[in-house]
């Protein structure tokens, strides 16, 4: 099943391909050695979730492999849409450790940030210890994983998700990477401080004036921009 599915998918999202489309986009991600068919996001939603109706919660993630072993941008980002899927009601363990494997394969922002915003942040809410869990990914010489490891905060702090009691998990969550000079990773933690700020302000602007000395520039840029 998983490999009729998978190939029904593909041959869904190829029967919409734009080449145009694809060039441009490819133009844009500057990072990525993947191909694009220039297939819209909500198409390529339709199409991963029309496909999946009859398969099993527990298949979700190897089907989401599958597709990551395809070089084409959309079938990949079906598999993310799979994730997020499958983050919402299957086994966490299961789900951290395909997330942790589809993060050793990621060259773009587009596939890390849908990857590790919902996915990881929808595992945060059913379970506080994921943030135990995957606290090793902090050390990582990959700063996509780094990334990956603030991301879900930048969920928690949505103004549709967040709660109270997410506030103190974001900022122990940002606190180990506040320093970390990395493009992605300073973008992140600016991002998910920026968030919060949205519902906490004050909160937000002592932590990053008590911070701001070991913070890079961009951190503090980005996550001061929606403080007056």
């Amino acid at each position: 099943m998983i490999e009729d599915t998978a190939k029904a998918i593909i041959k869904g999202l190829h029967s919409q391909k734009d080449i145009e489309k694809g060039r441009m986009v490819a133009k844009y991600m500057k990072t990525s050695r993947l191909e694009f068919q220039g297939v819209l996001v909500p198409e390529i939603r339709k199409t991963a979730r029309r496909h999946i109706r009859s398969v099993p919660l527990e298949s979700l993630p190897s089907l989401a492999q599958r597709l990551w072993a395809n070089k084409i941008f959309e079938p990949r980002l079906a598999g993310v849409e799979i994730m997020e899927l499958y983050s919402k009601k299957g086994d966490i363990d299961t789900a951290i450790a395909t997330i942790s494997w589809m993060i050793d394969r990621i060259d773009t922002l587009s596939l890390c940030d849908p990857l590790c915003i919902v996915c990881l942040g929808t595992l945060m809410i059913r379970d506080a210890s994921v943030q135990e869990r995957i606290a090793d990914w902090r050390k990582s010489d990959n700063f996509w994983r780094r990334r990956a490891t603030v991301l879900p905060y930048v969920h928690l702090g949505k103004k549709t998700i967040y709660r109270s009691e997410y506030g103190k998990m974001i900022l122990d969550g940002v606190t180990y990477h506040l320093s970390d000079s990395n493009l992605f990773v300073a973008k992140a933690v600016g991002w998910a401080l920026r968030e919060y700020s949205k519902k906490e302000p004050e909160v937000v602007r002592e932590f990053i004036e008590e911070h701001k000395d070991i913070m890079p520039k961009l951190a503090v840029r980005e996550g001061s921009k929606k403080l007056k």
